[in-house]
């Protein structure tokens, strides 16, 4: 199936948990982007992503994500549209990757393992997501293999949103001078909005950590309105643009008013429906309380 079609089917299984609310004018040649999703606690801590969905593709052997598809008429590839669409919201660019079941996926060719098991043959894998600076580093190193490498990369919808196997270990940051909350954030485990923030940068800095470039250490005041983490970074090694800031300014105390829309069943301003497929709003995301 196509992504638009799955991208509904997803939400209208998830329902009635998952809140959302479809868009009719959405152009994706010119946003780059197909929804907004939005993890919503109890207390109104939210993490918000501009998302792009895309189906892990198999031809023969090969696997693929069309990640650098160039829409006709544009000079831009689609990853980088979708990383400056995110800019006016102040959230990150996301992949929303449908990548089927361990059947589908039985010809993959990835050695690496995930608790002792293959990459391919990871349960809860089928909507996994991942941040769109990870497919830009891939698609720029691994080209054909770029699909496989972000699949690697990607974290269960499912276990970010309802987790399963127990707390999430620490993320381990090449800048040494952190503010002392912000560092507390990537030791300690986290639960519900602040925990699908921790696992999106997660990959992030052990590619960074990959990386020959000194790390930015002096920090700057936060220019997202309402922002968790005031201090972060400006660190961004060899990605587009800084990645501590693209992933975390997507993590807010309150929600949004347009995200409350959709919970409370308004239809949001005409601008957002204007810029996006629609949005989607997971609610009580495993909160403590």
């Amino acid at each position: 199936m196509r992504e638009v079609t799955a991208t509904q089917v997803l939400l209208a299984e998830a329902s009635p948990r998952v809140h959302f609310q479809e868009f009719t004018s959405a152009e994706e040649a010119e946003a780059g982007a197909d929804w907004m999703w939005w993890w919503v606690d109890r207390d109104g801590t939210c993490f918000g992503l501009l998302a792009q969905a895309k189906i892990l593709k198999v031809s023969g052997r090969r696997w693929t994500v069309d990640f650098g598809y160039m829409t006709k008429g544009h000079s831009q590839s689609q990853i980088t549209k979708l990383i400056e669409a995110a800019e006016p919201y102040s959230v990150p660019a996301a992949y929303v990757l449908y990548c089927g079941d361990r059947k589908y996926r039985a010809t993959m060719e990835c050695s690496r393992t995930h608790r002792g098991v293959l990459c391919r043959d990871r349960e809860r894998v089928g909507v996994s997501v991942a941040c769109a600076l990870v497919a830009q580093e891939a698609a720029k190193f691994h080209q054909n293999a770029a699909g496989v490498e972000v699949f690697h990369d990607a974290v269960p919808v499912e276990d970010i949103a309802s987790p399963v196997e127990g707390l999430d270990g620490p993320v381990h940051s090449l800048v040494r001078e952190l503010d002392e909350e912000l560092a507390r954030f990537l030791r300690q485990p986290q639960r519900g909005a602040r925990r699908v923030a921790k696992e999106l940068l997660r990959p992030l800095e052990r590619i960074r950590l990959g990386q020959f470039a000194g790390a930015a250490t002096l920090e700057r005041p936060a220019l997202t309105a309402g922002a968790l983490f005031q201090n972060v970074p400006a660190d961004r090694g060899h990605f587009s643009v800084p990645y501590l800031d693209h992933v975390l300014r997507g993590l807010r105390t309150g929600v949004p008013d347009y995200v409350r829309d959709v919970m409370e069943g308004r239809t949001p301003s005409a601008g957002m429906a204007n810029g996006l497929g629609g949005i989607v709003v997971i609610t009580d995301a495993d909160a403590l309380g």
